[in-house]
């Protein structure tokens, strides 16, 4: 079929890097893309946790909130004369927050009294809540 069955020989220098290129490329394309998905998932972490501060301290304010509207309904003749009561309802910056205040007498000879206010703000996994604590007389 052929005439001539010799097998071609290579009239050139070999070079000495065999695929050494591909390698290497391969690799930097594989690590470039770890390092680019680690930066990826720590910034989505980190987005996470300042929205969960950001819904906690609104948290602390509904339940400083509700502290303070509970010790203007305090009536000094009753001591707690409210018991327990939920505000909502609170102006921009503290919307879809609300605080469940409960009032307790210490003592009714001194007047002294505590209020306990829990506030709550978000739903889900972006819930937060705190609570505050006040002694009065």
């Amino acid at each position: 079929m052929f005439p001539d069955s010799r097998p071609i020989q290579f009239q050139g220098r070999r070079s000495s890097q065999g695929g050494a290129g591909l390698v290497m490329a391969i690799f930097l394309i594989t690590v470039m893309a770890l390092i680019v998905s680690t930066i990826a998932q720590l910034q989505q972490t980190t987005g996470e946790a300042e929205a969960l501060d950001i819904q906690s301290t609104r948290a602390y304010y509904a339940a400083e909130s509700g502290a303070q509207l509970a010790m203007t309904l305090q009536d000094e003749g009753e001591g707690c004369g409210f018991g327990t009561r939920t505000f909502d309802g609170f102006s921009n910056g503290l919307r879809d927050c609300e605080a469940d205040v409960k009032c307790t007498d210490l003592s009714t000879q001194e007047k002294v009294f505590r209020i306990e206010s829990h506030g709550q703000c978000g739903s889900g996994a972006d819930l937060a809540s705190r609570t505050v604590e006040v002694l009065a007389r």
